[in-house]
């Protein structure tokens, strides 16, 4: 049906419905309009309609930067006579009539723009947000009504609504203080226009609906889209700002070119920008979904600061690890999840590797600023976790719950629990928890080094020192070549191998001695599976790649599934070995992002990318069922430009290294550097070529390494 029937999501609040629009002719008979194509792009959907009575019908949807989406229906006369139509845009939203649940009330019609409140309940009276709608269209209604209904199946069909009863073409004129003296059941709000036209005349409709935080500015917000001269020219202009906001990648592999967009896609698409206490700064929301995923999580905002460290603005990188500084609790952890209600504390706990991420961004951007923000508080949170996460002072660090980790369901768990999957608390001591210990340790080194303070500088020194040590000599067994998490009273390391198992790989904590982990990551009876890697082991006794835990299909297994979160580490462990430990390692770091990228396009069609958590490691197929695609979990972006373009900024030299793709060509251009805009493209008969400010500043015949100064911004005596 035209328009928005099906339910958005502000904040992480579900709305739903929305609005639709309902055609009738001049007998006030319904115009039947039936879908007879679809085409979509970022910013808009155009659908056309297959209509009665010599009308051709089409309609273009948006969202809108200020929280309006917008319907603009396009329709044309294309018989011999005059036509006077009339045009219905309605809505139908459930409210409880108490407090709980979700509330409609304070119903307004002001100046032809229907107005209401949504208040949603946690079901103890509180409430958990609050915010308003205002609907209508670009020019005013001719009629109106409000009526009230008892709660029945809620779709957007003309002769399910209360006004359809002798309807002639017009509404009542019943206004909302005339709908009924209780509230539970279904606001019922139509809004009647007139639209005439002569043979061969086309005319819009735009129409929408705005949620915001007051009902003025709601109102304001839906005005401003209306009255512009074209509502999806506004959306146009804004995702063709974000697309030239990032750099330009083209290459000759249409799959990586196609999913570098698709990822930035998705970036925006769950960006979010509250101005509020709790997210003061911009930043990407997990997934889509109204649950879980629609809020902003430590787990995967280290992803997101790697991805949009990238844009040639540093801000929405910057603020995604502000906004969990501003809520960050008085023992100095960081929440998992920042809740938007007004009564909803943060909830949770992730491990989150922040030390890397922000190295990263630093080294591309050079805000000197920023990390004057960020060291205390990321020095409170390594504080919290040797005080509180390394009681025994072994420099491993604690998992205390399997969610912990963003990893449910796993054997590892079971090796300190036999029942740690029923959700108890446990203590092991976790290879990630350690390995992200360590780099925020050294990152906080470094950054005590740029702000000139020497002694904390060897304090978080020896600190990522002890770590690098307990990982090489506590985790790693040197018989069965691999890292493995211990437990935390005896000592032993675990059997089971997980895919976190590589993780050191990532950091210099491991070296040439452990190359021998990779034995087990490229062996496909353990790791190297069609659609590598899977989260646990296929020798393991729990391994399924079908997600069945127990014998029952889960959410969200670990015990199996190639997790997208999962191969951003594997990428970039096999990305450093071969680069740093053995060049002979590159053409299965190559191949490994190629399946990785590959194994997320639907049937193998270079035009169905999708994000889902997690593919079956023999198969390649999503969870359809799970309903989450576009979903921010992980990151590609930065493995593409670090790793496939081979860009590896850091504090005195500029590396460009290409892993050997295959590719005949690449072009990666606008990539900021510390102020400056940086370059790269390789074909055949130019070779690989690196300009600054559009100036050549290296040139190789053949894919190789290249190694460039970069000015130090150190004063030079005289």
């Amino acid at each position: 049906t035209p328009s928005f029937w099906d339910h958005a999501v502000y904040l992480d609040y579900r709305v739903a419905p929305l609005f639709t629009v309902t055609l009738f002719d001049e007998d006030g008979s319904e115009i039947a309009l039936n879908r007879f194509e679809s085409s979509w792009v970022p910013s808009n959907l155009t659908t056309v309609y297959q209509a009665e009575d010599d009308l051709d019908v089409s309609e273009q949807r948006a969202l809108l930067p200020e929280d309006v989406l917008v319907s603009v229906l396009s329709i044309t006369n294309s018989g011999d006579v005059r036509r006077k139509l009339r045009v219905i845009l309605w809505t139908s939203q459930e409210t409880s009539g108490a407090e709980q649940d979700v509330c409609v009330d304070t119903v307004t019609l002001r100046e032809g723009v229907a107005g209401f409140r949504r208040r949603h309940f946690d079901g103890q009276g509180q409430i958990q947000k609050s915010y308003h709608a205002a609907l209508g269209a670009a020019a005013p209604p001719t009629s109106h009504s409000f009526r009230l209904s008892e709660k029945t199946d809620n779709y957007p069909m003309w002769d399910y609504t209360p006004f359809f009863e002798g309807f002639t073409g017009k509404l009542d004129q019943r206004g909302p203080e005339d709908s009924g003296r209780t509230q539970d059941g279904l606001h019922y709000m139509g809004l009647g226009y007139t639209v005439t036209l002569d043979p061969g005349e086309m005319a819009e409709f735009p129409a929408g609906i705005a949620l915001a935080p007051t009902q003025e500015e709601a109102s304001q917000a839906l005005q401003r889209a209306l009255r512009s001269r074209r509502p999806i020219g506004v959306s146009e202009k804004a995702w063709e700002q974000w697309f030239r906001s990032v750099p330009s990648f083209t290459c000759s592999d249409p799959f990586l070119q196609t999913y570098y967009w698709y990822r930035w896609y998705g970036l925006r698409l769950n960006r979010v920008q509250d101005d509020s206490e709790r997210l003061p700064y911009p930043c990407v929301f997990e997934g889509t979904n109204a649950g879980w995923f629609r809020h902003a999580i430590s787990y995967s905002a280290q992803c997101h600061m790697l991805e949009s460290r990238w844009m040639r603005s540093p801000a929405l990188a910057e603020g995604t690890l502000l906004n969990f500084i501003r809520n960050q609790e008085e023992s100095g952890a960081f929440p998992g999840c920042i809740l938007n209600g007004e009564h909803e504390d943060p909830k949770g706990f992730y491990h989150a590797n922040w030390g890397r991420a922000v190295r990263e961004l630093y080294d591309l951007h050079r805000n000197r600023d920023f990390l004057n923000q960020v060291y205390e508080p990321l020095a409170r949170y390594a504080c919290y976790l040797s005080r509180e996460r390394d009681r025994e002072e072994s420099h491993l660090y604690d998992v205390l719950d399997q969610c912990e980790t963003g990893q449910e369901y796993m054997s590892r768990y079971l090796f300190v629990r036999e029942d740690a999957d029923d959700w108890g608390p446990i203590q092991l001591k976790g290879v990630d928890a350690t390995v992200y210990a360590y780099e925020l340790q050294r990152t906080l080194a470094w950054i005590a080094g740029k702000l000139a303070r020497e002694a904390e500088e060897a304090k978080w020194t020896a600190a990522a020192e002890a770590t690098a040590e307990a990982i090489r000599t506590r985790m790693y067994d040197p018989e069965r070549g691999l890292f493995f998490d211990v437990h935390p009273k005896t000592g032993e390391r675990s059997p089971a191998k997980a895919a976190t198992c590589f993780y050191p790989l990532m950091t210099d904590a491991a070296g040439e001695e452990h190359l021998a982990a990779l034995e087990h990551l490229l062996n496909p009876k353990e790791f190297w599976t069609r659609w590598p890697v899977p989260s646990t082991s296929q020798d393991d006794p729990t391994f399924n790649a079908r997600g069945e835990w127990k014998g029952k299909r889960h959410a969200c297994p670990w015990n199996g599934r190639t997790w997208l979160m999962t191969n951003s580490h594997i990428a970039e462990a096999l990305g450093r070995a071969s680069q740093e430990l053995d060049r002979s390692l590159a053409p299965r770091a190559a191949e490994f992002l190629h399946r990785f990228i590959r194994m997320m396009f639907r049937n193998a069609s270079v035009s169905y990318p999708t994000s889902y958590e997690y593919y079956n490691p023999e198969t390649g197929q999503p969870p359809v069922f799970r309903g989450v695609d576009d979903y921010m979990h992980s990151w590609v972006v930065d493995l593409i430009l670090k790793y496939v373009v081979g860009i590896q900024p850091g504090d005195e030299m500029l590396v460009i290294d290409p892993l050997p793709m295959g590719l005949s060509e690449f072009a990666a251009e606008g990539i900021p550097l510390r102020g400056k805009r940086l370059d790269v493209t390789w074909n055949a008969s130019e070779g690989l070529v690196v300009g600054i400010d559009g100036k050549e500043v290296a040139r190789k015949k053949k894919l190789g390494r290249i190694e460039i100064p970069l000015p130090s911004r150190k004063p030079v005596a005289k």
